[in-house]
Order: structure tokens, then sequence, then C-alpha cells
């Protein structure tokens, strides 16, 4: 008699009654764990009756605030609400492998009163959340999931900390202080998110690594849409950022690959600042003009404060007062293939040096590009297309025979192989682009100059030296004579 099962695999090293044995088991196991619940209105009593794998369906009425301490999916239907207090959130999260859906959270802003009167009437609980801000969703753990959740008026929408491998989908956060907040998180996903008419951030992103975020709008920030603070191997990919102070901010980050975002009606639409190591890509920025902060001021793409060895390459820069700029030390960083059109400026070099600018198409601008006390390389062997350029082509190789004078305070510059037509950049190969500068940089790098990154113990370690006193530099409006 065969004692086999069919799915039995000879490889497994099992005879056929231990197969059977095991298969008797599993279904046991799988009937013991994953139970559905219908919770009534006390959804803690519900969760506190579940077993882990259970899943509880959450039907319409209002909920208290409730705390997740086991692997749960809980599931809401016809729009739950659950309204948040000062330091309980309308949800918490403490456990592994949960995943919630379809609520609705009224939440708690900032309070300083409020909050110091909870803990002067729960000393306890200062000794773990004194730094906490009044949170919708709290959440630590790892392989958590938060889909199709709106929160309204939060001091914080969501406040992530550690976690790993967790997911937010198709949320809503509106009208809070800080949309999402995640602080010290890796391999996270946030994705397909709306931020609305947030206070100081849409999305702030801070001590994080190898996080990815797809396809969100962030409207009407305050402050800044998406900051990234001393994170790294980051990726932001195809999101919205509209009506913000600044649209898209790099902050002493590296390794973050900002791809095919679009920045519109910011001041800043993207802003990198003390940052190294970063990828700029087929991004669109345009009409970025603030006049509150000064009178029609704006710019699409720009590089500050040290910021080096990054890459900012096929970008649209269009209808700005600059489309795009380095400033303030900025050092070794290729402006390569990007278009700036329709701009008071196309492209602002202040302050910096060794940068390189090449295959760049500038039209429709009232000054293409310029430079103010800095030296940079505007081409290799072939340059960039001004539409002002009045040289000829005697030789038909597409490339000028008289340079291009840029308009300068302080050194000569000129483009010496501008473009006689608009450049078509290709494949964009970082590594390719980035040993170009070094090719026709003046100067090489210095070590206690520019910070860089470096590996230990697999962890990437972000460096900045700290000047021993604050630089001082001209406000925007008074950057040379050409503005």
């Amino acid at each position: 008699m065969n004692t086999e099962w069919p799915w039995s695999s000879l490889g497994c090293g099992t005879s056929g009654i231990e197969a059977a044995l095991a298969f008797v088991l599993l279904v046991f196991i799988s009937c013991a764990s994953s139970s559905t619940i219908q919770s009534g209105l006390d959804l803690q009593a519900t969760i506190a009756s579940a077993s882990a794998g259970d899943t509880i369906l959450v039907g319409p009425g209002q909920y208290s605030p409730f705390e997740v301490d086991k692997s749960l999916t809980i599931l809401g239907t016809g729009g739950p609400t659950v309204q948040a207090a000062v330091q309980k959130p309308g949800m918490t999260i403490r456990a592994d492998g949960v995943r919630i859906s379809g609520f609705e959270i009224a939440g708690m802003g900032k309070d300083p009163t409020s909050k110091f009167n909870y803990f002067m009437e729960n000393p306890q609980a200062a000794a773990f959340g004194i730094d906490l801000p009044n949170a919708a969703i709290l959440i630590e753990g790892e392989n958590i999931t938060v889909e199709n959740t709106s929160v309204f008026g939060a001091q914080a929408g969501a406040y992530v900390t550690t976690s790993a491998n967790f997911s937010l989908r198709n949320n809503t956060f509106e009208s809070c202080e800080v949309g999402v907040e995640l602080i010290g998180c890796r391999l996270g996903r946030i994705e397909g998110c709306n931020f609305y008419n947030c206070d100081k951030a849409g999305l702030q992103v801070e001590l994080s690594q190898k996080l990815s975020i797809f396809n969100n709008n962030i409207i009407n920030a305050s402050n800044s849409g998406l900051l990234l603070k001393d994170s790294w191997l980051c990726e932001a990919e195809s999101n919205r950022l509209s009506g913000c102070k600044e649209g898209l901010v790099l902050w002493n980050s590296t390794l973050v690959e900002v791809a095919g975002n679009k920045a519109d009606h910011n001041y800043y639409g993207f802003l990198v600042t003390r940052s190294n190591n970063n990828t700029l890509l087929e991004n669109d920025a345009e009409l970025n003009r603030r006049s509150e902060f000064a009178k029609g001021f704006g710019v699409g793409i720009s590089l500050q404060d040290n910021s080096s060895y990054n890459l900012v390459a096929k970008n649209s820069a269009r209808e700005s007062y600059n489309g795009m700029e380095a400033t303030r030390g900025c050092k070794f960083n290729v402006f390569f293939g990007n278009a700036a059109r329709e701009n008071n400026h196309g492209l602002r070099m202040d302050k910096c040096s060794d940068n390189l600018i090449y295959g760049n198409s500038f039209a429709d601008n009232k000054i293409n590009a310029y430079e103010n006390a800095s030296r940079n390389i505007w081409n290799t062997t072939v340059g960039n297309y001004y539409d002002d350029y009045s040289g000829r082509d005697t030789d038909g190789d597409g490339i000028g025979e008289m340079p291009y004078q840029l308009p300068s305070q302080g050194f000569p510059s000129f483009d010496y192989r501008p473009s006689i037509r608009p450049y078509a950049p290709g494949e964009v190969d970082r590594d390719d682009l980035m040993a170009e500068v070094m090719k026709y940089a003046r100067s090489g790098p210095v070590d206690d100059v520019i910070p860089a990154y470096s590996v230990k113990d697999g962890i990437i370690i972000i460096s900045a030296r700290k000047p021993t006193s604050p630089p001082k530099w001209p406000e925007p409006a008074l950057y040379s004579g050409l503005i």
C-alpha cells in the first residue's frame, strides 16, 4: 500500500505518515489562529479576547482610542471613527505583523498646557512618553501596515519610531502639524498618501535608511513638504509637492535618489543642504515663486551649504526666479542634461567652485547662466546650449567656434564648447559623470572641508565638520548686481 500523499516530496526526507501528520497539524494550527471576529463598540475588549493571527471586522460607529499588542488584522468598514486625546493616540501599535485599514481618526493638536496637566496626573507615563507629540497613530514595531485611513487635526498624524518593514498606503493626513514623522526607521514604504495643509511638514524623516517614498501628494505645507534629515539610501519618486515653503528637502543626507517628482508653487522646489552623494534625476520644477518671502523670488532646484558630489541630471526647471542654483561652498557636483527655461536666471552659481556643468539647455531666460565669486567648469568635450549664443559652427560639428562668455563677477567664466542646438542627453551613468568631475576639476577634494560618508560595521556614517562660527551670507536680494 502506498502511504505517500500526492504532494509529498522525496527531497523533503519525510515518510508519507510523517507528511500526513504534518498536514493535519498545519490545518489545526491554521484553523486555531485565523478566526474572523465582528467587533462590538468596545474595540479594545475585542482585541484583548482575540488571538494572534485573527481578523477583526469593525463596523461604523464612534470608538475609543485603542492599542494593538499582538499580530492582528483590523478592518474598518463603513468609516468607523476614533477620537484621539492628549497623549492618547487614536490607535497605538506595539506589536509586529499588524495590518489596519479603513478608519477615520480625529486628532489632538499641540496643547502644552493639557500635556503638562496630563503628566502631572500620570507621572509614571512621563518616563517613556514625555517627548511624544499628540499623535493620531503611534507605531512601534515591524511588518506593520496602515492603509485607507484618514487623520485630521493631529500634532502628528502618524508618529513612527524604530520601525522596520512598515507600510503606509493610501492614507490622508490633513491639517496636522506634521502629517507623518519617522524617526530611526528602515525598510519602510510610504505610497499613495495625501498630505494637505500641514503646518510644520507633510512628511518628516529623520535618522532613517532604505525608505521608499512613492506617488504621494503633499499640498500646502507651511514649511517643508517632504524633509529627509540625517538619512541615507532612501528613494523619493513620483511625488507631487505643491504650495510649500520647500517642496523636497535633503538635509545632511546621503545616497538618496530623488527621481520623477514634480514641485510647483513652492519657495524652493528641491532644496539640498549639507548633503552629499545624492542624485536628482528627471524631476520637474516649475512656477516656484513665493512673493510673501521675497518679491517674485523662488528657486526650482537649489544646492546649498557645502553640498557636494551630487548629480543633478535631466531635470526641468521652468518659470521660477532661479531655475537652478548652487551656492555657499558647494563643490564637485554635476549639472548634466537639464533644461532651464523661462526663468529670470536659468542657472546661478554663487560662491562655489569645481562643479561640472555641461549638456544643459538654457532658453527663454532673462539671463541664461552666470557666476558670482565662483569658478566652475562649463564644458567637457561638449558644453551647453544657450539660445543667446551668437557664434558660428563653420565645420558643422555642432560646437560653436567662439567661446560663450558667461556673465560673472570675480573671475571671467567661459563655456569653451557651446552647443549650437539643444542637447539631447542619453542614459545617465552616475559613476561616469562623477568621474568627469575629477577629470576637469581645478582643485582636488579636501578631506576636512568636504564631508563624506563612511561605512562601519555595515552602517553608513554621515559626518559633517561643524564651523567654529556661523558663516554670514548675504540675503538673496543682495546677490550680485544681476538680480
